[in-house]
């Protein structure tokens, strides 16, 4: 707040004060020991303000307790603080309504002061913040600063309050021509009052709930007032109403989490009591029909603004499950060989850890096979590379004829797959895999000048925790299937070569 305004708001003659009963109650609330025959003495002095608070009681405001016949049954229903609370808001409101402020805005900001105050009580109890009364109070006396300013700078303030056609309006003119705005003059004015420390911060923190200032015990809390303050503005708003409403459902969800459903419940819910609000206040807020008439027109909105948003949430899980489909493709196409189909060295290596870990944690045995095609360099210089892919593609469909659906077949490179068969041991393996070495051998390919070939393969096998065969790691299992196929290569070619260096 500028020096200027803060001066003159310490020596304006006419600014507005609190009743001696608002005094006194702010006083009570201060003793540790306060209790409800304290309050109820002290009410019994004005009893207006009794009488307001025992119709409280019995209105829609509290419409889920008991009915109350007198200032006592009403104080236990409504309980100590919210009884304070609610005298403390009549008496202070009584205040502010007999302001004989001449500014054209005066009205509208008690109007919304009440809409507010309304709004941010419903929102306490939706979202189950048990100070409904504290935030109805807040929200009644967020805007006060307005009063101060009107009553401080009248020549400069009441032209923006004039020019002004809704609450963000003013709050630009405000920061704009005086360097300020009302929700600091209104703490400066709580704090003069001696308010309750929780209340004065409320009115210049408001404009910016999301602000990293406001203590992490009063967010919650602020964020009611905001919100409440945006409720006040949509029945009051007149030139574009469906631009208010969308701002409430951002700003509802945002900071309070409250989706279209639940804002329409309580749009309905303050509706309701605003009537009633408005006979306890002894002032006019909204007519009925009008407020009907705002919920109904804010009730098409959020529906057609919740069925844009769901249509959305579907396209963009439409969009989310196609990015997941092609990720599982570029995924698959990434492990795939693409000539034979078969899954390629990438995928070996993270299967074989995988299968390695689970042979030796279960005792189960694992066995591993190197299978090369013999002389395949000579069938693609004989026959032709055309000649020598179909002889792979071909050798992968065997291998994949005979394995299992739960064993492993990869291509490792070039000419050599391998396999893996989980709860296989050796000598098992070695009558699968000696039938899958006559099946390919008895393949008759016909080469480049139509003359019949065949085609045969080397197998090394190794096995791991088969009997007293252990491999120390899955890198020494791959060496001992390596060395097997070495051996079966080095005995003629055409044969199962066995490693027994991993036998105890």
């Amino acid at each position: 707040m500028t020096p200027e305004i803060r001066s003159a708001l310490e020596y304006c003659p006419n600014l507005p004060s609190p009743p001696g009963i608002a005094i006194a109650i702010v006083e009570l609330g201060r003793d540790p020991n306060v209790d409800l025959t304290s309050l109820a003495r002290l009410l019994s002095k004005d009893p207006a303000l009794a009488s307001r608070v025992l119709r409280a009681s019995n209105s829609a405001l509290y419409a889920q307790r008991r009915s109350s016949k007198n200032l006592r049954q009403a104080m236990v229903v409504l309980g100590l603080n919210a009884t304070m609370t609610l005298a403390l808001s009549f008496s202070l409101g009584d205040m502010l309504n007999g302001e004989p402020g001449t500014a054209r805005g005066i009205n509208r900001y008690w109007r919304r002061a009440l809409i507010s105050a309304s709004a941010a009580r419903m929102i306490s109890e939706t979202i189950k913040q048990q100070d409904d009364e504290e935030a109805f109070l807040a929200a009644l006396l967020q805007d006060i600063g307005i009063l101060a300013l009107d009553a401080a700078i009248p020549e400069d303030y009441r032209p923006l309050l004039k020019e002004a056609t809704g609450h963000d309006q003013l709050l630009s003119a405000e920061r704009e021509h005086l360097g300020s705005d009302h929700g600091e003059a209104g703490s400066w004015l709580m704090r003069h009052w001696r308010l309750p420390e929780r209340l004065v911060p409320i009115a210049s923190m408001v404009h910016d709930p999301l602000s990293t200032r406001i203590p992490t015990d009063t967010r919650v809390f602020i964020k009611c007032v905001a919100v409440a303050g945006q409720i006040a503005d949509l029945y009051l708003e007149h030139e574009d109403r469906e631009a208010a409403t969308e701002r409430l459902a951002r700003s509802a969800w945002r900071l309070l989490g409250l989706d279209g459903v639940s804002l329409e419940t309580l749009l309905a819910r303050v509706t309701e009591v605003l009537p009633d609000v408005a006979g306890l206040y002894d002032t006019e807020v909204i007519s009925a029909r009008q407020a009907a008439g705002v919920t109904d027109q804010a009730r098409e909105i959020l529906a057609a603004r919740n069925l844009h948003l769901i249509q959305q949430v579907s396209e963009q899980q439409r969009q989310v499950q196609d990015m997941q489909d092609v990720t599982r493709h570029l995924l698959e196409t990434a492990n795939r060989d693409a000539l034979t189909g078969l899954h390629n060295r990438r995928r070996f290596d993270e299967v074989l850890e995988t299968e390695f870990l689970l042979a030796s944690e279960n005792g189960w045995p694992l066995t591993m096979a190197f299978i090369d095609l013999d002389h395949f360099k000579g069938i693609n210089d004989t026959h032709g590379h055309l000649v020598g892919d179909a002889v792979l593609s071909n050798t992968a469909r065997i291998l994949t004829q005979h394995l299992r659906k739960r064993d492993f077949i990869m291509r490792y490179g070039g000419d050599e797959f391998v396999a893996l068969l989980p709860g296989t041991g050796l000598e098992d393996a070695r009558g699968v895999f000696e039938r899958l070495r006559e099946a390919i051998v008895s393949q008759v390919y016909e080469g480049a000048r139509g003359a019949p070939f065949h085609s045969t393969v080397s197998i090394g096998l190794a096995s791991h925790m088969d009997g007293q065969r252990r491999a120390g790691s899955a890198l020494d299992l791959v060496r001992a299937a390596d060395r097997a196929l070495y051996e079966a290569k080095g005995g003629g070619r055409d044969r199962i070569g066995i490693d027994a260096s991993t036998a105890a």
